[in-house]
C-alpha cells in the first residue's frame, strides 16, 4: 500500500469521520480525499508527471495536508519547505530541489519576489485561496487520478542539515512511511477514536509522520494548533478531547511546569499519551508531566534520514531513555566494533524506512550509508535492559530542546559579516531545563563596540529566527585546542549567565 491508497481506504470506510480540526473548522475524510483528488488532477492538467517535484511553502493548515496529498496522488514528489526561511536560505533549496511548481500563500509574495527570478526550472506558482487557484481546483475532477504509484516511488523530500551538517534534501519513498507506520502505530495503540494534537510544523519529519500520517493510518483526527501557548494547548485539549500530544521536549517541559491549580481548571481527562521526539527529553520533566496530566510519556529517537531507531512504547518504555530498538541497531566504537552493553558508542542502524538518498548527492549518501547500515553520528548507550539513552552529537551541530538542528558555520558566516566582529564561535550551551542554548561567543575588532541587541538584529536580517543566537557573549579570545582549532567542547560547558 502507498500513501495515496492509505487515505483512499480510510475515506471509503469512514467518509464522515473528522480528519482535520482547526478551531471551528472540520474537514472530513471524504473532503480530504476528494479535494486532494481535485488538486492532483489540477497539477496533472498543468503538466505535472509522475516523479516531478512540487514544492510546498505553506502554513500549518488543512490546506497544507490537502495539497500535499494532491501532490502525492498526482504521482509527484512533495518538496517540503520551512515557512520561517529567509530569502538567502530559501533560494538554494528551491533551486536545487528541481521543483516545477510551487504551492504557497499570498503572504509569501514579498519573500519570493527576490527568489523566483533565480529558479529557472520553476514554471508556475500557485497561491492557495486566490481566485485563480480556487477556480482551477474547483473545476477539476474529484475522482482519483489513474496514476500508477509503486511502493518504492519517491514521495517526500525533507530539508534538514542531516548527519553531515550540510543542508540537503532527504528523499523518502511511499514504502518508507508505510513500513514504519505498520510497526509504530500498534505500539502506540492508536485507534479511530483518538484525537492527535501536534505542536510541530509539517515540513519536519516528526510533524509529517506523527501528526499527519499516523492519524490517517487509523482514521483518527488530527488537531492543528497554529501557535503554541500553554493556554491554547489546554483549551484545545479540553475542547477537542485530545488523547495524544506529539511534540518536542521544550513544549513538554513547559507543560510540566504549569501549576496544578491551573491544570485542574480544565477538563484534561481525555489525555492518555505524550509522544516526545526531536531532542533528548528530561526524565524529571517527563515524570512531572505524567503525574500532573495523568498520561503515559513515550519517546522516539530517530533522524530525518532514518525515521525511527528506537521507540518507548505504551507498555514498553523507561523514562530517561528513548525506548528499545525498532530498527536493527549496533553501537560501535571508533574502530567499528560493537561496544559492550552499557558502554557509549555511535548508533549505526538499518531499517526498511531508511531514506533512499540525499537528493543528487551520491557522495554524501555513501558517507552515511555503508554496507546498508546508516551511521547516525550520535553517541548512545544501551542499558542492561536494552533501552537506549541518547548521549550527544559527535559533530558540532547545535540541537536545542525544540529539536531543530542549527549548523554553527551558518550562523558564524553571518556574524563575521558584521563590521565589528573579528572572531566568533557558535555552540550549544547546555541548560538542564532548556536543553542546548544557541550561544555566540564573539571577539570584537580592536576599537569596535557592539551590543547583544545589535548583533541579534543583524542576524535576524539574514537568518531564520530559530537560528538567531539566544545568548551573545563578548569575550577577549576564543579557547583553542593544541591543533589550533576552536575548542567548542570547552565553550559549550560555560553555563548560562
Amino acid at each position: 500500500m502507498n500513501l495515496k491508497q492509505m487515505l483512499e481506504r480510510i475515506a471509503s470506510e469512514m467518509p464522515h469521520q473528522t480528519a482535520i480540526a482547526l478551531g471551528s473548522r472540520r474537514v472530513s475524510y471524504r473532503e480530504l480525499d476528494e479535494t486532494s483528488n481535485r488538486v492532483a488532477n489540477a497539477l496533472i492538467s498543468l503538466g505535472i508527471k509522475k516523479g516531478d517535484h512540487v514544492a510546498i511553502l505553506m502554513s500549518r493548515t488543512p490546506e497544507w495536508v490537502i495539497n500535499c496529498f494532491g501532490v502525492l496522488k498526482a504521482g509527484a514528489v512533495a518538496v517540503l519547505l520551512d515557512t520561517r526561511a529567509k530569502a538567502p536560505e530559501l533560494e538554494p533549496l528551491l533551486r536545487d530541489s528541481d521543483s516545477k511548481i510551487l504551492i504557497t500563500e499570498e503572504r509569501f509574495s514579498p519573500l519570493l519576489s527576490s527568489v523566483l527570478p533565480n529558479i529557472p526550472l520553476l514554471k508556475q506558482v500557485l497561491e492557495i485561496g486566490t481566485d485563480p487557484y480556487n477556480g482551477m481546483v474547483g473545476s477539476s475532477s474529484p475522482v482519483s487520478p489513474s496514476v500508477d504509484i509503486e511502493d518504492e516511488d519517491e514521495a517526500i523530500v525533507f530539508h534538514t542539515l542531516g548527519v553531515l551538517g550540510k543542508q540537503k534534501g532527504i528523499v523518502h519513498t511511499h514504502a518508507s512511511f508505510m513500513s514504519v507506520l505498520l510497526e509504530m502505530v500498534p505500539r502506540l495503540e492508536l485507534e479511530r477514536d483518538d484525537v492527535v494534537l501536534g505542536l510541530i510544523p509539517f515540513n519536519y519529519l516528526l510533524g509529517f509522520g506523527m501528526i499527519v500520517l499516523t492519524p490517517i493510518m487509523k482514521g483518527a483526527t488530527m488537531v492543528i494548533l497554529p501557535h503554541f501557548s500553554l493556554k491554547n494547548v489546554l483549551e484545545t485539549v479540553e475542547r477537542e478531547k485530545v488523547t495524544m500530544f506529539v511534540g518536542v521536549p521544550a513544549s513538554f517541559n513547559a507543560l510540566a511546569r504549569i501549576d496544578e491549580d491551573t491544570i485542574k481548571s480544565y477538563d484534561l481527562s481525555s489525555l492518555r499519551v505524550a509522544l516526545s521526539s526531536g531532542a533528548k527529553s528530561s526524565a524529571h520533566f517527563m515524570e512531572m508531566l505524567e503525574n500532573k496530566f495523568g498520561l503515559t510519556a513515550c519517546e522516539i529517537y530517530g533522524l530525518t534520514e532514518l525515521i525511527i531507531v528506537t521507540l518507548g512504547a505504551i507498555h514498553d518504555r523507561k523514562l530517561g531513555t528513548a525506548g528499545r530498538p525498532l530498527s536493527e541497531l549496533r553501537v560501535l566504537d571508533n574502530n567499528g566494533k560493537e561496544v559492550t552493553r552499557g558502554s557509549v558508542g555511535e548508533a549505526v542502524a538499518r531499517a526498511p524506512w531508511m531514506m533512499k538518498e540525499y537528493y543528487k548527492s551520491p557522495g554524501l549518501t555513501s558517507q552515511v550509508i555503508k554496507d546498508g547500515w546508516f551511521h547516525t553520528g550520535d553517541l548512545v548507550r544501551l542499558d542492561e535492559d536494552g533501552y537506549l539513552e541518547y548521549i550527544e552529537k559527535t559533530s558540532s551541530i547545535i540541537v536545542p530542546s525544540g529539536g531543530v538542528k542549527i549548523l554553527p558555520a551558518t550562523v558564524e558566516e553571518v556574524l563575521l559579516r558584521h563590521p565589528a566582529v573579528a572572531e566568533t564561535a557558535c555552540v550549544g550551551v547546555l541548560d538542564d531545563y532548556k536543553g542546548q542554548i544557541p550561544t555566540a561567543f564573539i571577539v570584537l575588532k580592536e576599537g569596535q563596540i557592539a551590543t547583544a541587541d545589535e548583533i541579534r538584529d543583524f542576524c535576524r536580517q539574514n537568518l531564520s529566527d530559530y537560528k538567531v543566537p539566544k545568548q551573545i557573549k563578548f569575550v577577549d579570545g576564543l579557547p583553542r585546542t593544541g591543533s589550533g582549532q576552536i575548542d567548542r567542547r570547552l565553550l559549550s560547558g560555560i553555563k548560562e549567565s
